[in-house]
C-alpha cells in the first residue's frame, strides 16, 4: 500500500487541524473519514500540543498514513486556513461550514491558539500541504459510472452535457481522465462506458491511463462485439467487492438499497462498508435513491449488544461522472463529494 510519512510533529499539527474540522463539519460521511484519521493519530501521535521545532528535534516518521487519506487532511488544513485567513464566505460557499454569525470569532480564536504564530508564520502549514501533494504520485483506487462515450443523446437531453456532441466529448473526457490519473492507478469503471461498437470502444480504451477494471452497465454492448479487446480491462464483472484503505467497497452499475456489509462499522461507529453505483445519472431515479437514504438513515433499529436504537447506516455514493467534473475520484474524494452535493440538495 502506498503510504505517506509524518513525523511527530507533522502528526501532532494534522491531529489538531482534524479535530477542529470535526468539531466544524456536519455531514456524517466526513465525520466518519476525519475520525478514520483521528483514530489512527491518537494511536500514533504525541496527545500534546504542537509546538516549534528546533533545530536539534528528532523528526523521524512517527506514523505512517495511506494516500488515500490526503485528500481528507488537505481538507482539514483548507478549513483551518480558510478560518486563520478570515474566508468565512468562501468556507460556507465551498464547504457549507457557516460561522459568520460567530460575532465573538470563537473559532478564529481556537485557530490561532491552536497552532503558534511562529510556528504558522515559518510557512509550516504550506510545507505540509505541499508534502501531502508530493511530487511522485502513487497508484490509488479511483471510481467513476456513466462515461458514455460516443453518445450524443446525453449531450442534448437528460444529462445535458455541454458538448455539442461526442466528437467535442470524446476528447474532452480522455483529456480530463489523463490529466488526473497516471499509470499506476487502478480505475473501477461503473458500467457504461461506451455505447459504441468493439472497435471504437478499443480506441478509446487504448488512450485513456490507469489499470481499468469494468463493472458490466446495460450499455456497454460492445462486449458482444467480436471485434472488441476484453485485454484492455483487467477484468470484466457484473459486481464486485474490493477493500481499500481497510474497507469495504460494493461496486455494482444499479444501486442496491441492501447491500452486503451494510452494518459493519469499527467500535467508533466509522463505517466498514461503502455501496457505489451508477445508472440513474442525476435523474428522478437518483431522487427516489437519495429518499430512500434519507429514510434509512432516519430509522433507528435496536442491534445485538445494542442497549439503545441505533440509526440504520446507509453509505450510498451516485459516482456520476458529471458529479465530479469526469474526474475519477478516490473513496474518500467521493465521500466528500457526495457530502456536498447532500447538503446542497437539503438547501433546495
Amino acid at each position: 500500500m502506498e503510504t505517506i510519512n509524518l513525523d511527530r510533529q507533522e502528526l501532532n499539527i494534522v491531529g489538531s487541524l482534524i479535530d477542529l474540522a470535526l468539531d466544524l463539519s456536519e455531514g456524517d460521511d466526513i465525520r466518519a473519514s476525519l475520525t478514520r484519521v483521528q483514530s489512527f493519530i491518537k494511536l500514533t501521535g504525541s496527545p500534546d500540543k504542537p509546538q516549534p521545532a528546533k533545530a536539534s528535534e528528532n523528526t523521524e516518521p512517527a506514523g505512517v498514513l495511506s494516500k488515500n487519506d490526503a485528500a481528507i487532511i488537505r481538507y482539514a488544513i483548507n478549513v483551518y486556513e480558510m478560518i486563520r485567513r478570515g474566508r468565512y464566505e468562501s468556507l460556507k460557499e465551498k464547504y457549507g461550514i457557516d460561522i459568520m454569525d460567530d460575532l465573538d470569532k470563537t473559532w478564529v480564536k481556537r485557530a490561532e491558539e491552536m497552532i503558534p504564530d511562529e510556528l504558522y508564520g515559518a510557512g509550516y502549514m504550506k510545507r505540509l500541504s505541499k508534502s501531502l501533494k508530493g511530487t511522485k504520485v502513487p497508484a490509488r483506487k479511483l471510481y467513476i459510472a456513466d462515461l458514455h462515450f460516443f453518445h450524443d443523446g446525453l449531450c442534448r437531453r437528460m444529462d445535458h452535457r455541454p458538448f455539442k456532441d461526442h466528437y467535442e466529448m470524446n476528447p474532452e473526457l480522455i483529456r480530463i481522465w489523463n490529466e488526473n490519473v497516471t499509470k499506476k492507478d487502478e480505475v473501477y469503471i461503473l458500467g457504461d462506458f461506451s455505447i459504441a461498437k468493439g472497435k471504437s470502444t478499443n480506441e478509446v480504451l487504448e488512450q485513456l491511463a490507469g489499470k481499468k477494471y469494468l463493472i458490466i452497465g446495460n450499455h456497454d454492448r460492445y462486449l458482444e462485439d467480436k471485434d472488441f479487446d476484453p485485454s484492455l480491462f483487467e477484468w470484466i464483472r457484473p459486481y464486485a467487492e474490493i477493500g481499500d484503505n481497510g474497507r469495504r467497497v460494493i461496486l455494482s452499475h444499479y444501486p442496491i438499497f441492501c447491500y452486503n456489509g451494510q452494518y459493519r462499522k469499527k467500535p467508533d461507529g466509522t463505517p466498514i462498508t461503502y455501496m457505489l453505483y451508477g445508472h440513474v445519472h442525476n435523474t428522478h431515479d437518483e431522487k427516489l435513491v437519495n429518499q430512500f437514504i434519507d429514510i434509512t438513515k432516519n430509522t433507528k433499529v435496536l442491534s445485538k449488544g445494542v442497549e439503545e436504537p441505533e440509526p440504520i447506516p446507509c453509505n450510498m455514493i451516485n459516482c456520476f461522472c458529471m458529479f465530479s467534473d469526469y474526474v475519477p475520484l478516490t473513496l474518500d474524494e467521493w465521500i466528500l463529494v457526495d457530502a456536498k452535493r447532500r447538503r446542497e440538495l437539503q438547501l433546495l
